[in-house]
């Protein structure tokens, strides 16, 4: 649990100083207050990553060259988190030391939502390849070790097929061994958000038709282990050379979402692919805790393109995390929601309501 968080030099907040504590936050503003720059800030001191930009200069201040954020976390006892980003980089530290960054992933899970998630349900299959992996390591940050050999082994080999190169019989054992993992990892994970999805779908009974999840490796027969990925690289080596790309692993698989028996970007209206990805927030954190890795939610712009009844039905079940945080800029569908705590944001100021 977040109990402080210390922003300089953030997007447009002023120098801020938030005390925190379990329950609901309801921050409240209008358009470019800061809102959206407080979620980001908890978000990017616990995974060193931004979810609105690659360019991690971009949450500069305008005018400034750095930031820094510090945070509090309180579990068993109490842990220090600070991310100080300068032109010649960023610095992270765990209770003032750098540490590989497993162990930082480790300090403070975190389920997040904004505009961009409800992207994964019908965009490119990158988006659900995210979707598992933030799932697979909020529940088991050492599982970053295996995708990060895998990326790299990645890289190399398509360096080597770009310059027309044969001899990528060394990468693929590596990209098989890692693969192997990854699948094991990502399907698992597949496996315990459907059951807590179908979970929370009976519990809510929103009016909505039977949802599938399935995880789809590449290969297909990637739960084999090892020797299948490696067969399936083998087989596709003559194409991978012909077309200068690597064609099989799971940097190619995706996460199958299927709504009234077809994809669900086919079929489900702008409103029910929110609500379902919502949901899928929910269970992605009910998952979490069943890990016994507790989650700090951070929803952004939750009330937008829904109801009050569907709203007030996907609130239930996200309002019970230890600590939520959620924005909005229409204080009067809240009224009869429960939070614990409103504050108020504007022009990057920050006071309780």
């Amino acid at each position: 649990m977040l109990t402080r968080l210390k922003t300089r030099n953030f997007r447009n907040l002023e120098p801020a100083e938030l005390e925190l504590g379990a329950g609901r936050y309801l921050l409240l503003g209008p358009n470019g207050a800061g809102k959206t720059s407080i979620l980001e800030a908890i978000y990017l001191l616990a995974t060193t990553k931004s979810f609105r930009t690659h360019q991690i200069a971009d949450c500069c201040r305008h005018g400034e060259q750095d930031f820094s954020l510090e945070g509090e976390v309180e579990e068993e006892g109490r842990c220090r988190l600070s991310i100080h980003f300068n032109p010649e980089g960023r610095t992270r530290l765990v209770n003032g030391s750098q540490v590989p960054l497993a162990e930082h992933l480790a300090v403070l899970p975190v389920v997040a939502w904004n505009a961009a998630e409800g992207e994964a349900l019908s965009g490119p299959p990158r988006l659900r390849r995210t979707l598992l992996d933030r799932g697979v390591l909020g529940a088991r940050p050492l599982a970053l070790e295996a995708l990060a050999r895998y990326r790299l082994a990645l890289e190399e080999k398509r360096a080597l097929l770009l310059r027309g190169g044969r001899t990528v019989e060394p990468w693929n054992e590596l990209l098989a061994r890692e693969g192997a993992e990854i699948a094991r990892e990502r399907a698992a994970y597949t496996g315990k958000l459907s059951e807590a999805f179908e979970e929370l779908l009976a519990e809510l009974a929103l009016p909505l038709p039977v949802i599938e999840l399935a995880y789809l490796p590449s290969p297909s027969d990637a739960l084999g282990g090892e020797a299948a990925i490696l067969g399936a690289l083998e087989r596709a080596g003559r194409e991978e050379l012909r077309r200068g790309r690597p064609l099989v692993g799971p940097h190619r698989d995706d996460l199958e979402i299927r709504f009234r028996g077809t994809e669900v970007r086919r079929a489900a209206s702008a409103g029910e692919r929110k609500a379902l990805s919502l949901l899928l927030s929910a269970a992605h954190g009910l998952t979490l805790e069943r890990a016994g890795r507790l989650p700090i939610y951070l929803l952004d712009d939750l009330d937008a393109e829904l109801s009050r009844e569907m709203l007030a039905s996907i609130w239930r079940p996200l309002s019970r995390g230890r600590q939520v945080l959620t924005t909005s800029n229409r204080p009067e569908v809240w009224q009869e929601l429960e939070v614990d705590q409103r504050f108020e944001l504007d022009e990057g100021r920050v006071r309780a309501a």
